[in-house]
């Protein structure tokens, strides 16, 4: 990132694309080790977790035994895990390399390794904070959805005519009534999403985390929201529906062995790279997302303070580091 901050500032939704293609192209070595140490295992598991859920999901309904309701949670709650480590260890890494790269501060492979100890401990309080702020919202958007699918269906079968109108334009229009519920909850989903990818690039770049990280992310992402959330879609997206792809792909029975690997390998290979370029996007769009608001960073501020999660690093008596940021 040899760009200067307040050109940053400019950069949209091709510019940050670009950049996050120009960064991981350069810094390729780099960045094929952290595919194939974290992200490669992480797409593995995206990819067969269905089919595993599938084969546990048939012994169950074959043996209704309590042992196999055992192992299919057990396994459930084992693939959450992994996927939770894998995931945040893949962003944690590649956050912090972006940043070195920013900060032109020398490192490698096993020096970015050695700081995740110290920085997992931020994304744990952060993914916390941020999964609870999501069952409170899944739990209030049921409140809502459970009520209006219990009208539109008890309406059928009671024949008064006392209903209010608005009740009975629901009833003759529940296909644009399921749109609008899941359109309104989709925008919802989005958005707290897109802060909690920006909370985590907080999480390792400043001296927030948890919910403070929450709420500067939520600052950072004004005026240029149109762009993030598009750059969201844009990532994740495809991301879905290759998974969905390649569930339906390995169902077909018609499909030979060869269309199902070709199809199979380019559903592998679309996820593994669309995962790499949403860790480096969202990295992007915070320092632009900084320059947008007039927010400078010291770039050799920043790189003391990411000294302090090296194993080595041993803080200054009488006084902490902290990175400071100065308004234009």
């Amino acid at each position: 990132m040899d760009r200067d901050q307040e050109e940053l500032q400019f950069i949209g939704f091709g510019g940050i694309i670009k950049e996050a293609c120009r960064i991981i192209y350069i810094w390729r070595k780099m960045f094929t080790k952290i595919t194939l140490s974290f992200i490669l295992p992480l797409t593995i598991i995206f990819l067969a977790y269905p089919q595993l859920d599938e084969i546990l999901s048939r012994k169950i309904v074959k043996h209704e035994d309590a042992k196999q309701w055992i192992i299919y949670v057990s396994f459930t709650i084992a693939y959450l895990m992994l996927v939770l480590f894998l995931l945040l260890l893949s962003t944690s890494v590649v956050v912090y390399t972006i940043a070195c790269i920013y900060t032109t501060k020398q490192f490698t492979f096993r020096k970015v390794l050695s700081v995740v100890p110290k920085i997992w401990r931020r994304f744990m309080t952060t993914f916390a904070y941020q999964f609870l702020i999501m069952l409170a919202y899944n739990f209030m958007a049921l409140l809502v959805l459970i009520p209006v699918f219990v009208i539109m269906l008890a309406y059928d079968l009671i024949t008064l005519d006392v209903f209010i109108p608005v009740l009975k334009w629901m009833d003759e229009h529940k296909l644009y009534v399921l749109i609008i519920c899941v359109f309104g909850y989709s925008i919802g989903f989005v958005y707290m999403n897109v802060i909690w990818n920006l909370a985590n690039v907080v999480s390792v770049l400043e001296d927030f985390y948890g919910f403070g990280a929450i709420e500067n992310s939520k600052a950072l992402i004004k005026g240029k929201l149109v762009v993030v959330v598009a750059l969201f879609v844009l990532i994740y997206l495809p991301m879905a529906l290759s998974q969905i792809v390649f569930n339906i792909i390995v169902h077909i029975e018609s499909f030979g062995i060869a269309s199902k690997v070709c199809c199979g390998t380019i559903c592998f290979v679309l996820t593994l790279v669309l995962i790499l370029h949403g860790l480096v996007i969202q990295t992007i769009v915070y320092f632009v997302c900084k320059s947008y608001h007039g927010e400078t960073i010291d770039k050799s501020r920043l790189a003391n303070h990411l000294e302090v999660f090296l194993p080595e690093y041993e803080p200054p008596r009488g006084r902490s580091i902290e990175l400071v940021q100065s308004n234009v």
